[in-house]
């Protein structure tokens, strides 16, 4: 599952990826990212745990980006934000709720 503020962040890094590196490697870099999130449904990511941020919810590295996500109770993870690293994570996790 990807919340809606995550999709926005989707939209901005492949509007970004488009105009500066062009639309091989924006298809390429958004691609890569679904890839990752299928890696994170089988838990095969190192995981930061920011639970002092945001209860229960986690994070992994990608090229330059923070995948920020939680486990559902079924199982599958919540992406709920995908941040550049030199963003301010705690900043941009303020309204994230449980």
């Amino acid at each position: 599952m990807i919340t809606r503020a995550a999709l926005g962040d989707l939209r901005e890094i492949a509007k970004y990826t488009l105009n500066t590196w062009g639309k091989e490697q924006e298809a390429a870099y958004i691609r890569g990212l679904f890839t990752f999130f299928e890696r994170i449904a089988r838990n095969d990511t190192p995981n930061r745990d920011l639970s002092a941020l945001v209860p229960e919810c986690f994070s992994c590295k990608i090229s330059h980006h923070l995948v920020v996500f939680r486990w559902l109770d079924d199982g599958r993870p919540e992406i709920i934000r995908i941040l550049h690293e030199k963003m301010d994570v705690p900043q941009r996790l303020l309204n994230v709720k449980r």
